[in-house]
């Protein structure tokens, strides 16, 4: 007797757990904030939590959110669901201090970009302030704003570009220059010349750069002493860095191999060597954001315009998150992932 052949079905994607926070909609007049959880039966479940946010962060611990609407900076918590509004006014390039007790954030008025650090209170200081070379009001725009954002380095340690002519209250300091802030009682501000641009840092300090020369990625430990870092290069000449991993700050990476597939790859954080990869059967855009989970297991990966994906870093194994029924999500941005309901 010949058996019967049978074709192989295909192997079950990854399944989503916990509870993830995105955002979904239109960017110039802000999109929903959503909650998504898993369902009966390979379903999903979503929920608006606010509307109209422009931009938003996790904390380290992931225990609360801070995001931006166009009047005011809001504050929740991810346990309890209370919100509080610590600081007045639009902001944006939202980044937190390592320890979770404060962040930054930028504003713009008629005629200067203003870096602030606050704690949690809404109680700020500022960093920093940049005006135009003709002291005519910059543009309204925040792609336009040529400094980039801020990162935090340690608890009371800031690092940005500054780009000339800016100015501080007190005093100018050198334009095209990286510089970090010390925000304790006063501001200290200590200048090194501009050799890279930061791509990301981990709560442990160690921080994913990118050569301003030859576009290279380069890999540092430790940022606070700016003008003795010397980082090391990276792991590939063409991959882009996508993000560390939630708490183990394992760090991730991108290579495109062809147009229609891509190579997903982590380091080991304590000898920078490269891990084995996953092969993924699709490519990302370069606007594509992504989540990696503590267990350095699954990803999730939002891209334009509709693609909400969750990606078994081992398998390259995608099971959709985007299937909702009556409904199309737009431009999906994930924000943090709590994989603990």
């Amino acid at each position: 007797m010949i058996a019967a052949c049978s074709e192989k079905t295909a192997p079950p994607g990854p399944k989503f757990k916990g509870r993830l926070l995105f955002l979904s909609g239109d960017e110039a007049a802000g999109k929903d904030l959503m909650e998504l959880t898993a369902g009966p039966n390979d379903t999903f479940n979503y929920t608006t939590l606010a509307s109209g946010v422009f931009e938003a962060a996790s904390s380290p611990d992931q225990s609360q959110l801070l995001y931006s609407t166009k009047t005011e900076l809001q504050l929740r918590d991810l346990g309890t669901g209370g919100v509080k509004s610590p600081v007045k006014g639009q902001g944006y390039c939202l980044a937190w201090a390592p320890d979770g007790k404060h962040f930054s954030y930028k504003q713009r008025s008629e005629s200067s970009i203003k870096l602030f650090a606050s704690n949690l209170e809404g109680n700020a200081k500022q960093v920093w302030e940049e005006r135009s070379a003709d002291k005519q009001p910059v543009s309204q725009s925040a792609a336009t704003d040529i400094s980039g954002c801020a990162y935090w380095v340690a608890p009371d340690k800031l690092i940005f570009d500054t780009f000339g002519p800016s100015q501080k209250k007190g005093g100018d300091v050198k334009p095209n220059t990286t510089t970090v802030a010390t925000v304790s009682d006063s501001v200290k501000l200590v200048d090194a010349e501009k050799k890279w641009s930061v791509e990301g840092i981990c709560k442990t300090g160690n921080a994913i750069l990118r050569s301003q020369d030859q576009g290279m990625i380069l890999i540092a430990r430790n940022l606070e002493s700016i003008k003795t870092v010397n980082p090391v290069s990276g792991p590939c000449s063409g991959c882009r860095f996508v993000g560390f991993a939630a708490q183990s700050c394992v760090p991730f990476f991108i290579e495109e191999n062809t147009r229609d597939s891509s190579e997903l790859f982590s380091l080991n954080p304590t000898n920078w060597q490269r891990q084995r990869g996953a092969h993924i059967g699709q490519p990302f855009s370069l606007n594509a954001k992504m989540l990696i989970n503590s267990s350095t297991r699954l990803m999730v990966a939002g891209d334009a315009p509709s693609s909400l994906l969750l990606v078994d870093t081992e398998s390259g194994d995608i099971t959709s998150l985007s299937a909702k029924p009556n409904a199309q999500l737009t431009s999906p941005v994930p924000i943090v992932w709590l994989e603990k309901n």
